[in-house]
């Protein structure tokens, strides 16, 4: 399985498993406003919680497929329009309020989240200073800025947990450059935005020293850990670099042209190759164009045949 649809997966069950959970919170509501002749209430309940479930099963049937954020945006409005316009006529429809946060952060990305919550919370705000007398406002708002507290702390918590996720998966732990399988999904990118403006693409691929391979394993992952930050430390600002799987690196260059590849060639060149045993250090270093034709494989077949041929 490759690492993009496993990260997408985790994601995918992480957001079941909670919408199952809620779904269960509001079934248990549901029957408590029932038992109280609350039938209005009770129905909402019951019809989020059959909401939840249906979207946890759609969502458990797409798999590795993206889902649109229709359901979610659908969901929010719903919720929101009814407790915004429902609280000024029953106040039991005050506990729906504290859900919305914790709801909003949990289904989206955390700047959108932020942005919906603020808006709502204004809203809310005044709803309550206008409808409610001082001590039932005092509660409403100590509660639900409470609740939009914990909601914050676990979208923050949730967001560096992702970031971290991001790296593990994307980024290669010894160099701490990309990996092969972000390098396919940054190309992708590359190659569309090359083809729509109509501006260069280089690749410039980069073999180790043979000898390296003879090395004790610590001491060839310190080579090539050095080599990777050489690396860093030489390209554009906007290059990207990355290791592939068979320890071979590589560099975009986006908006470049041949000429420019070169002259980065020879920098990087120099630049990584300093060494005591020079002689025994000579790394392989070739650039490849991007051609109308090319996709990322293609692209990255080409540039490294460059290299088996200059053995």
């Amino acid at each position: 399985m490759e690492k993009p649809a496993f990260q997408h997966i985790v994601i995918m069950q992480v957001k079941v498993v909670y919408c199952l959970l809620a779904a269960f919170a509001l079934s248990v509501i549901a029957l408590l406003d029932y038992l109280k002749e609350e039938l209005l209430f009770a129905l909402v309940a019951a019809s989020f919680s059959a909401l939840l479930i249906v979207y946890a099963g759609y969502l458990l049937l797409r798999r590795k497929k993206r889902t649109p954020p229709y359901v979610e945006w659908g969901l929010t409005i719903l919720l929101g329009v009814f407790t915004i316009f429902g609280m000024q006529q029953e106040t039991f429809v005050v506990q729906w309020v504290y859900f919305f946060p914790i709801y909003v952060f949990f289904l989206f990305p955390f700047h959108i989240a932020n942005y919906i919550t603020l808006t709502y919370s204004a809203v809310i705000f005044w709803v309550v200073l206008n409808n409610f007398d001082n001590y039932v406002r005092l509660q409403l708002l100590f509660t639900y800025i409470a609740c939009y507290a914990f909601s914050l702390v676990y979208a923050l918590v949730n967001e560096r947990n992702n970031l971290m996720l991001f790296k593990l998966i994307n980024t290669d732990p010894l160099t701490k450059v990309y990996n092969e399988h972000q390098f396919h999904h940054n190309m992708n990118k590359e190659i569309t935005r090359a083809d729509r403006q109509r501006t260069g693409l280089v690749l410039i691929s980069i073999r180790l020293p043979a000898s390296w391979h003879d090395l004790k394993t610590d001491e060839f992952e310190n080579r090539i850990a050095n080599a990777g930050h050489r690396l860093q430390s030489t390209i554009r600002e906007f290059d990207t670099c990355y290791r592939l799987d068979n320890d071979d690196f590589v560099v975009v260059l986006p908006n470049s042209t041949p000429e420019e590849g070169e002259i980065l060639r020879a920098e990087l060149l120099t630049r990584i190759s300093k060494s005591r045993h020079a002689t025994k250090n000579k790394f392989l270093i070739k650039t490849e164009t991007y051609r109308p034709e090319d996709d990322s494989y293609s692209l990255l077949k080409r540039a490294t045949s460059l290299l088996e041929e200059a053995k």
